[in-house]
């Protein structure tokens, strides 16, 4: 999750590509508050989770913030599939 994290950091947001490690904190890439509302944002509808900015303001970390998102992701509902067998005649 973290690469999907960092594309979209240095993507979407414009972050150097240098910058973005998984040790590196939200102020040191320069994520301030107006670009985690944009971030979480992007991950709502990129990636389907909700997920709000005072979230990923509490992350440590980068990798912090990606172990947030991963666990989003896991936690959503897998979709009943959809092929179903046609009706008898």
């Amino acid at each position: 999750m973290f690469d999907v994290l960092r594309g979209i950091l240095v993507d979407e947001l414009q972050m150097r590509a240098e910058d973005v490690v998984p040790t590196a904190t939200r102020t040191e890439v320069g994520l301030d508050s107006v670009a985690l509302v944009e971030l979480a944002e992007l991950l709502n509808t990129g990636l389907g989770i909700e997920i709000h900015d005072y979230e990923l303001a509490e992350a440590g970390t980068l990798a912090d913030l990606a172990r947030l998102v991963e666990e989003r992701h896991r936690a959503l509902p897998t979709e009943p599939s959809t092929a179903r067998s046609a009706p008898r005649r």
